[in-house]
């Protein structure tokens, strides 16, 4: 199972075939902990069998090319969009046989704990993680609602399909799932959701911050 999805990992689609995306994987149960801890309180990373991180690398570029630190803004937009969609070939190679997963984006709150506890050079910086695992048969649930089709699939052009119709019938769908899931329900709308956790996002400055700390340039 681990070699497949690794094979899914490496056989990701590569921005000019730079490879800039590192997996650590993490199986020690004292470091999920640390990292959940730091992760906004995400303790249930401890109780994860493990924890995929898909980290930025440009340290073999580094070596290899005349690319000098600090690392230049549309690289670093590139492997973002690298490690976004490694992570997605490993959950989709995961689920097909028969894994759960959950990608935790809340690794971006403490980027620079995480830099620490993972020893990460300059030109490394982790972006998103995937926990892994089966998971539990008595709390598998319904897929939450999507927004409708036609708000997020155009053809040839944009087209604003958005409505208030359509809106209070989503946030209604939105409500009666949130309060009828078996763990974290809450009465809430998709609109009230989203608000709640735009609040919680980290400031932009201190993001920029941490990645330049580990040699990205944003000028």
């Amino acid at each position: 199972m681990i070699h497949k999805i690794k094979r899914a990992i490496r056989q990701s689609s590569s921005t000019c075939f730079f490879q800039i995306v590192t997996t650590i994987r993490i199986t020690d149960k004292e470091l999920l902990g640390k990292i959940g801890e730091i992760s906004g309180g995400t303790m249930r990373l401890a109780q994860a069998p493990e924890l995929w991180l898909f980290c930025l690398d440009f340290t073999k570029l580094l070596r290899t090319t005349d690319l000098k630190l600090p690392i230049p803004f549309d690289l670093f937009f590139a492997g973002i969009n690298d490690t976004s969609i490694c992570c997605q070939s490993a959950l989709v190679a995961a689920e097909s046989q028969g894994l759960s997963c959950v990608i935790v984006g809340g690794i971006k709150r403490s980027l620079s704990e995480l830099c620490a506890l993972l020893n990460l050079p300059q030109g490394v910086a982790p972006v998103v993680g995937l926990c892994l695992g089966y998971g539990d048969p008595e709390f598998f649930e319904q897929q939450k609602p999507r927004m409708p089709e036609s708000w997020t699939f155009m053809e040839n052009t944009y087209q604003d399909n958005f409505n208030e119709v359509e809106l209070d019938s989503y946030n209604q769908e939105m409500f009666d799932y949130y309060v009828s899931r078996k763990t974290n329900n809450k009465g809430q709308t998709w609109s009230e959701a989203a608000q709640e956790m735009l609040a919680k996002q980290p400031k932009v400055s201190a993001l920029i911050e941490l990645y330049k700390k580990q040699g990205i340039s944003f000028e």
